[in-house]
């Protein structure tokens, strides 16, 4: 037959999960500021890729109308 848990059972291992899952949210909130910071960075390079699109565009266009005119 099965132990039945007393109250201080159920307290320690309450006490060893609230540690746990302490240690478990700390680890979790380091790896959401490295998500943030590679997201912040991609962002970065995305609007400079899209700048010099545009610019590379806009210079091309200058070009073509100059020769045309």
């Amino acid at each position: 037959m099965k132990k039945r848990l007393s109250v201080q059972d159920v307290a320690a291992d309450l006490a060893v999960s609230k540690k746990e899952n302490a240690e478990r949210w700390k680890t979790a909130f380091n790896e959401f500021s490295d998500i943030k910071q590679e997201i912040t960075s991609i962002n970065n390079t995305i609007k400079m890729a899209t700048f010099g699109v545009f610019s590379f565009i806009g210079a091309l266009t200058i070009a073509v109308v100059t020769v045309v005119i």
